[in-house]
């Protein structure tokens, strides 16, 4: 019977669920073309992720705000979608895809928990990133388009926040986006000199995501 200890996880069972998540948006993907049937289950997806991961944490009493707040760019862009979609305002969109995709794909590719986080973080972590590209599918699908505007735009908002959390980081002693030091767990930054040059690292990884993604919801503007 398949099993994955997660107290002794490696890097075969990071790839081995996120390979199977990745062939669930693949299957997606190719079996429903209505984007209403998928913005409804993104929407089912993110509320239970929301509610399941903060309830646990708050009735257990494990809740952390230096770990647990959604400040992370990954899970505040997927808490942005959340409002996004409940409030069908799409004003934020480019900047919501252009985190998405290449968040999601990172969070596939790479770990930042411990190997003594809690399941419901390994949950969490997989759930959070799998509706990043389930949201950045979707936009896909509806052949969304990214201008040069909003491209230039979300970086600058990025650039807002990331001083802001860096400050807040430097406040309550915390390590959102990793400004303070390199992730635990399995991920790219090990390979990568200290700080501050493995963050040097990150925001150009990110830059280049940003731009990969730009490209590919341009070439939608042939269809508008």
């Amino acid at each position: 019977m398949f099993f994955i200890n997660f107290n002794t996880f490696s890097i075969d069972g990071h790839f081995i669920i996120s390979g199977v998540l990745l062939c669930t948006l693949y299957f997606l993907y190719n079996s429903i073309k209505s984007t209403t049937i998928l913005y409804n289950l993104l929407l089912c997806l993110l509320i239970i992720n929301f509610l399941s991961f903060n309830s646990y944490l708050f009735i257990t009493g494990l809740f952390d705000y230096k770990t647990h707040l959604p400040l992370h760019l990954c899970y505040l862009t997927e808490l942005g979608i959340l409002i996004a979609i409940i409030f069908k305002n799409h004003f934020f969109y480019p900047w919501l895809i252009l985190n998405a995709l290449g968040g999601g794909i990172t969070g596939f590719t790479n770990s930042n928990l411990p190997h003594d986080a809690l399941y419901i973080e390994y949950i969490h972590l997989y759930l959070s990133h799998f509706n990043l590209l389930l949201f950045s599918m979707i936009l896909y699908l509806n052949k969304f388009v990214i201008s040069k505007t909003d491209f230039i735009k979300s970086i600058i908002f990025n650039a807002l926040i990331f001083f802001g959390v860096f400050y807040l980081n430097t406040l309550f002693d915390s390590n959102y986006w990793f400004t303070q030091n390199r992730p635990p767990g399995i991920n790219l930054t090990h390979l990568l000199p200290d700080w501050p040059y493995y963050l040097v690292g990150l925001i150009s990884i990110g830059l280049i995501s940003y731009y990969i993604t730009f490209k590919i919801f341009l070439k939608n503007k042939k269809y508008n």
